[in-house]
């Protein structure tokens, strides 16, 4: 399991730190979220974030309601989803500012993330399945999960309309 914290600002995204771990319990990341100071966090999950533990047969949606975090389930992106990931990134790689001690990890496995090639024939086969990938997933679930605040600001600003009075 892997994840990275963000908090957004204006034009910039701030990638603060990167967890990643292999075969842990989900309450090992719930307490290094909660150790690292990120006890308020939002959780974006991928949309398997609703399927049921094997132990427990909870959702790990609502493990991580129960440990008292903010949880937010992204709707599977069908066929392509991996592609939609990889573009979502491109659009906003370029706001991203990692902190440089604690994503280490993190950045090493973006940068390492590639495509499955056959050779033969010369085409891509889609994102190679290695150590990198679950990172570059989630760094792509969040690109597609990131509304940009002043976007939102944007949005929820309240509207005024013109006195219908004045016009004739």
């Amino acid at each position: 399991m892997e994840g990275g914290l963000i908090s957004g600002g204006r034009n910039q995204i701030r990638v603060l730190d990167y967890i990643e771990g292999q075969g842990q319990v989900l309450g090992y990341y719930t307490s290094e979220l909660r150790h690292r100071g990120y006890s308020r966090s939002m959780c974006y999950l991928p949309h398997d974030g609703v399927a049921a533990n094997s132990v427990t047969g909870l959702r790990f949606q609502d493990h991580l309601k129960d440990a008292e975090f903010q949880v937010e389930v992204i709707p599977n992106q069908g066929a392509g989803a991996a592609a939609m990931r990889v573009e979502a990134v491109r659009r906003i790689f370029s706001r991203c500012w990692f902190n440089e001690t604690t994503t280490d990890a993190g950045r090493d496995a973006l940068g390492y993330y590639h495509e499955r090639k056959d050779e033969k024939r010369d085409v891509g086969l889609g994102p190679e399945h290695d150590w990198s990938s679950h990172c570059a997933d989630a760094f792509g679930l969040m690109a597609v999960a990131y509304e940009d605040p002043s976007r939102l600001a944007a949005f929820s600003r309240e509207l005024k309309f013109a006195d219908p009075q004045a016009f004739v």
